[in-house]
């Protein structure tokens, strides 16, 4: 059923470990994050939760960009 999709267990895993800052972060130009371990929760909820691919897709983008930043 995942069809080689990162899962939410995955992501729990790559962000385990990391800092998160505690201020708010740009993700990218107009989205600004105020709260990153509020959205990281709830990100990886949709991803768990979630039945449409249509709704994951955006949420990994998200994910995948924010831990560019963190790592970067």
């Amino acid at each position: 059923m995942s069809k080689g999709y990162i899962t939410a267990v995955d992501y729990e895993a790559a962000f385990h470990g990391i800092e998160l800052p505690e201020g708010a972060i740009e993700l990218e130009p107009g989205s600004t994050i105020p709260d990153v371990a509020l959205f990281l929760d709830k990100q990886i909820t949709i991803l768990r939760t979630g039945t449409h691919e249509r709704v994951k897709e955006p949420v990994r983008w998200r994910l995948n960009r924010l831990l560019e930043i963190l790592e970067g």
